[in-house]
């Protein structure tokens, strides 16, 4: 925990170094899930997401918002503006979600407020995304059923030796897991980030590429038939038509909040 916490700090005194305002910083990635490996075999990476605040002149001069990945040595960082930010995080992307649920973070003290409200209505946040979340979801165990052995340039090593990226198959089950857990036990967002102690081998055993071809291939094709009934017997449940949606307006109204402090604080300085 030390050297994660450590990262982002560093990180994030880097990005302030270079112009620019770091409202949040967060990890992202196999630690969120208690599937990170850290052995002489292989070394989990220290991927981060931090959200970035924009200056007036970016919004006076109606500057294209900031989306980027940079490299590190941990990792990857991907900077985001925070309105393109809270615009994805508001159609239930899994992989924003997620930032709202790492247990390693850091907040400007100057946003401190607002995250403190953020942190404690995300549940009710994804509660009300149910619907979108499901489909985000389902859509994205599409995007490892595709790419499980599809030779895209940054895993054609894998293809090449294996047949297939296990990570893919690995990612696709957690997911699977996460919504069996979220939907059909009813446990809250935040625990089931955390379950995976349960089936933690299995899921390393799938990332490591410890199976045969036939299997990841059987594998993926039996937890798509899952997700995809439990996607529409989901569906049918939720009636959009009445379902609270307020709370993605006081979240956008955070946002504001946000952006206009830090306008506030830099008029401050005029």
């Amino acid at each position: 925990m030390t050297q994660i916490m450590e990262a982002l700090e560093t990180q994030k005194k880097r990005l302030e170094a270079h112009g620019y305002t770091v409202a949040y910083i967060c990890l992202y990635g196999s630690q969120n899930y208690e599937l990170d490996i850290n052995n002489i075999d292989y070394q989990s990476d220290i991927d981060m997401k931090a959200i970035v605040v924009p200056t007036l002149d970016d919004l006076v001069r109606n500057s294209k918002p900031m989306s980027t990945v940079v490299e590190t040595e941990w990792g990857q960082c991907d900077i985001k503006d925070i309105r393109p930010y809270f615009q994805t995080l508001l159609k239930a992307n899994p992989s924003y979600i997620e930032t709202l649920f790492s247990k390693y973070y850091i907040v400007d003290e100057a946003f401190e407020n607002e995250f403190i409200t953020i942190f404690n209505k995300r549940e009710i946040l994804v509660d009300a995304l149910k619907a979108q979340s499901i489909r985000a979801i389902y859509g994205m165990m599409c995007e490892k059923e595709k790419a499980l052995c599809h030779p895209y340039p940054s895993i054609a090593h894998k293809i090449e030796k294996y047949g297939f990226d296990g990570k893919q198959l690995s990612h696709a089950h957690r997911l699977w897991l996460m919504m069996n857990y979220y939907y059909i036990e009813n446990k809250p967002l935040a625990d089931c980030f955390t379950h995976n102690k349960i089936n933690s081998e299995k899921l390393i055993d799938m990332k490591l590429n410890r199976h045969s071809l036939e299997y990841a291939k059987s594998s993926m094709e039996e937890i798509m038939v899952k997700a995809k009934t439990l996607r529409d017997e989901v569906l049918l449940k939720i009636d959009e038509k009445t379902t609270d949606y307020s709370i993605k307006d006081e979240f956008l109204a955070l946002s504001q909040d946000i952006i206009k402090a830090k306008i506030m604080d830099e008029c401050a300085w005029v």
